[in-house]
């Protein structure tokens, strides 16, 4: 079994390139819904992240206030390392248990939006950088996240540049045409020597 680490910055269309992996039987394992999954419901997590933000950091309900801890942590490198430190190694735990789960396959494929800041890429075989034009990734975010294009920008310049997380991965895929996309995955998986039939 191979893992593949897939990564891209911000309106990159990762959860769109994801999809079409697991369209073609890869299992997909997203850090990021893992992650927010596992502050919502994971003792451990959830002990940590009231030491470090206040008890009142989720509601009553048991709802945790990611406005205001994304605030908190983009003006404090500290507190985000912290923030790291804490989940990340749960994140890990999760995926392990993911990885065994799905022994079966060739291939799986571990998508996250910091796979190579977070040191997540050294659990990969190799890694795919997906990459789309800077206009195009401004509309994505600015329809699904309401956002200007001045915010939208400066989300950009916080992430790491796509030249340097190329350094660390062995395709990369543009996603800008849905089509060619899928074709693009359909060459990746073909060089890896895998096949939907021999699952």
């Amino acid at each position: 079994m191979k893992t593949i680490g897939l990564t891209g910055g911000i309106g990159s269309g990762k959860t769109t390139v994801s999809q079409i992996f697991a369209q073609m039987g890869v299992p997909v394992f997203c850090c990021d819904d893992v992650a927010r999954k596992i502050q919502d419901t994971d003792l451990r997590a959830i002990q940590g992240m009231k030491a470090m933000f206040g008890p009142d950091i989720y509601s009553d309900d048991g709802t945790l206030d990611r406005r205001r801890v994304a605030s908190i942590v983009f003006a404090n490198p500290e507190t985000l390392a912290r923030l790291n430190a804490l989940i990340h190694p749960l994140v890990h735990e999760a995926f392990a248990r993911f990885a065994v789960c799905n022994a079966a396959h060739p291939l799986i494929l571990m998508e996250s939006a910091i796979l190579i800041q977070s040191g997540f890429y050294h659990k990969a075989d190799f890694c795919v950088l997906v990459t789309a034009p800077i206009e195009t990734r401004i509309a994505r975010v600015m329809q699904r996240d309401h956002a200007t294009r001045e915010q939208i920008l400066a989300r950009i310049s916080n992430q790491m540049p796509d030249s340097e997380m190329a350094a660390h991965c062995k395709y990369q895929i543009v996603n800008a045409d849905m089509a060619e996309v899928r074709v693009q995955v359909e060459k990746i998986i073909e060089q890896e020597n895998y096949s939907k039939k021999s699952l």
